[in-house]
């Protein structure tokens, strides 16, 4: 459903449903739709879905490997083994502690949904009498003879890990277990993490980041000093680096190891700390960001890695085949997968030049959640402090790193200008319904009078900041609904727009600008005059395990979890979703095809709604775990923008994606396996009405 879900909430008077406040991205309303009584329970259920995290194989073995040590090393040397089990979810560690032989495990799992899951799992497989389940937050926990645990453990095992490694509290939990819940000389299981970092240049990078000037024969528009100099949103950028071409970057500094958290020792872990290490480059070039990941040492003996390295640093991957890109390509297939725990990329607050040779110092600072890093030339007594970075220019609140990197896209916005040189003239007067559109700045630039319409305020803000750096404030007038618009009585000689809306999600919701371009009368001219949804029936290599089916993990029969997940997915999740499928490798097996084009020339009918169905032929044999769907936009007859492929989609090839955007993904629940000839069939729906968008695929074959 074409929808994004707010926080309101109103209960009915037979308390039986609830209303749900929605925002309409096609019309920009807030609406309220009745859901069923437990509605925000589901939704808690779906979002707690961690199906990729279990489908990791390699983290589950390493866990079992050295859990297993553990136990053993305590019963050799004449002691229990008593496991804690902190964040048990399904119970799946627990339940490799009783197979392992531990004495006495106790779980806990804050999370009542999943306590609950956990119980029925723990049981279904035979570990009831064995495992103690404790349904509250470890923190809460108490030891005693009335006390949740009779006694403290010797054995801890979890994870509480993200991308960052600590964002999740986890130093917060190993410290209160240590102080509290464990022996002194208990056994960790991580033993400890070490984090990662590596300086590179990247404009590639750098684009997600900084918003810079659009340059055709000269500058067109340029970035505000206080935007180009503003390091950036504060939260973290995570990314599947091994997806990330090897020739869009150059490293700089060797991979550091920066922080190391003992997750065993007997000294206090810090909230806050500071590092320093004084590095020789081995390039010269401009420091643009750090890529940073970390591995965990399974065991006290460091025989048991567990790496989340990037392809080009992994340890698994043979010193030879990292200098070989193509080769390297084919490795990052085959190195464990994680949605869970992806690669982070941290801005720095400013560019630094970096000479070969020539020692730099690379500060790196944690708090109880978060990482940030500086780099500082010359010679340093002392660690600086510095505040963690945040955004001071309201572009990174107001924007997505996605929408940023857009608007930074040379070929994209070339095409635009393109095509609106063929249409304005100096005495032009022209509207935009686009939000943060760079482009109607560009338009008053080439000599027209320019209205955009900037709903959002933290968008609207940027753009007068934009509008003032580049001295156009007689040319671009800013306007902030679409009454005060009607107001104006312009006759207006072209509306345009990239399209681009803050509150949309999936591609399509896009088309708010057909639906407020229709407010005007259709005689006037409009850009893009078309968009085409369009599709094609993928393999994903991993993406679909974040909705596929766990069933039987690691020997644990786990498919209580499964259905838990599936219903309440089932009840709140939209049919596809918005990914960034450059970071998700996917082969086709289809031709790429139209499921429905819309000429935007002309006004959206409220009156009726509009369904088209058909099929495609699958042409390659394969195993169909999606549908991707993105919108072509026609701006002319001649010149079009995409959001989907950027190369010719070929059949049993790898599909190339737009970095800038994300597409739409379908995810079927079953993955059949399909042979050449087989039939993918569609339904869509727009409820003109309702202002809504079905979308829906079916796989029929012979199998």
């Amino acid at each position: 459903m074409l929808r994004s879900v707010l926080w309101a909430r109103r209960p009915l008077f037979n308390n039986m449903s609830v209303f749900i406040q929605c925002l309409n991205p096609l019309t920009g309303l807030q609406t309220w739709q009745e859901q069923d009584e437990y509605y925000d329970y589901h939704q808690e259920v779906a979002r707690s879905a961690f199906a990729d995290m279990l489908h990791d194989h390699e983290r589950n073995e390493k866990y079992y490997i050295a859990l297993k040590a553990a136990i053993e090393k305590k019963h050799q040397a004449g002691e229990e083994a008593n496991v804690l089990d902190i964040g048990t979810g399904t119970g799946l560690l627990s339940m490799m502690a009783a197979k392992c032989g531990a004495d006495t495990i106790t779980a806990c799992e804050a999370f009542t949904p999943m306590a609950d899951c956990a119980a029925q799992i723990i049981k279904e497989n035979g570990f009831e009498d064995k495992i103690k389940l404790i349904r509250k937050r470890s923190t809460k926990m108490t030891v005693g003879k009335d006390g949740d645990m009779a006694k403290r453990a010797n054995i801890l095992v979890t994870e509480v890990f993200d991308t960052e490694l600590i964002g999740e509290g986890a130093l917060s939990t190993f410290r209160h277990a240590r102080e509290v819940l464990l022996e002194r000389n208990s056994i960790v299981v991580p033993h400890s993490g070490t984090v990662w970092a590596q300086v590179v240049e990247s404009a590639k990078v750098c684009a997600w980041n900084r918003v810079r000037p659009i340059e055709s024969e000269a500058t067109l528009v340029d970035a505000p000093a206080t935007i180009q100099a503003c390091s950036g949103a504060a939260a973290v950028h995570d990314m599947q680096l091994s997806h990330f071409p090897r020739n869009d970057f150059v490293p700089l500094l060797e991979p550091q190891p920066i922080f190391r958290f003992d997750w065993s020792s007997k000294k206090p872990l810090l909230y806050n700390e500071k590092a320093l290490l004084r590095v020789q480059p081995i390039a010269s070039g401009t420091a643009h960001a750090i890529f940073m990941w970390w591995d965990l040492n399974m065991d006290p003996d460091n025989e048991v890695l567990l790496s989340c390295a990037p392809v080009w640093e992994h340890p698994d991957v043979p010193d030879d085949v990292r200098e070989n890109n193509l080769r390297l390509q084919k490795m990052a297939d085959l190195i464990p997968w994680r949605d869970h725990w992806m690669q982070a990329v941290y801005y720095l607050p400013e560019e630094v030049p970096i000479t070969r040779g020539v020692e730099i110092n690379l500060v790196g600072y944690h708090d109880e959640y978060s990482f940030w890093f500086k780099l500082l030339n010359g010679s340093i007594d002392e660690i600086p402090d510095s505040p963690r970075p945040v955004c001071t220019c309201y572009a990174h609140v107001a924007y997505s790193r996605t929408r940023i990197g857009q608007l930074n896209d040379s070929s994209r916005n070339r095409k635009y200008l393109q095509a609106l040189r063929k249409r304005i003239t100096p005495n032009s007067v022209c509207l935009c319904l686009s939000d943060g559109c760079l482009l109607a700045l560009a338009a008053a630039r080439m000599g027209a009078r320019v209205y955009l319409l900037e709903e959002n305020f933290l968008s609207r803000r940027t753009m007068e900041m934009f509008v003032q750096a580049n001295k156009l404030s007689e040319k671009v007038k800013i306007v902030e609904s679409v009454n005060d618009l009607l107001k104006t009585g312009e006759d207006f000689d072209l509306i345009f727009g990239e399209p681009y809306f803050i509150s949309s999600i999936v591609p399509w919701e896009n088309l708010r600008f057909w639906y407020l371009a229709s407010k005007f009368p259709s005689s006037i001219p409009r850009m893009p005059i078309a968009a085409t949804i369009k599709a094609v029936a993928v393999e994903f290599k991993d993406l679909q395990k974040i909705r596929a089916p766990l069933g039987i993990c690691e020997g644990f029969d786990l498919s209580s979890f499964d259905g838990l997940v599936q219903m309440s997915s089932d009840r709140t999740d939209p049919p596809i979703e918005a990914q960034p499928l450059w970071e998700y490798p996917c082969k086709a097996l289809s031709a790429p095809f139209e499921i429905v084009r819309f000429d935007l020339t002309q006004k959206v009918n409220f009156d009726e709604s509009f369904q088209v169905s058909d099929n495609i032929s699958i042409a390659v044999d394969g195993s169909c775990n999606g549908v991707a769907v993105w919108v072509d936009w026609q701006l002319d007859s001649e010149i079009s923008v995409s959001c989907g492929p950027i190369e010719e989609v070929v059949p049993g090839k790898r599909v190339s994606w737009d970095p800038y955007t994300r597409q739409g993904v379908h995810l079927f629940r079953r993955i059949t396996n399909v042979k050449k000839g087989n039939t993918l069939s569609w339904v869509f729906v727009l409820d003109s009405l309702r202002s809504e968008v079905k979308l829906d695929f079916s796989l029929l074959t012979d199998i």
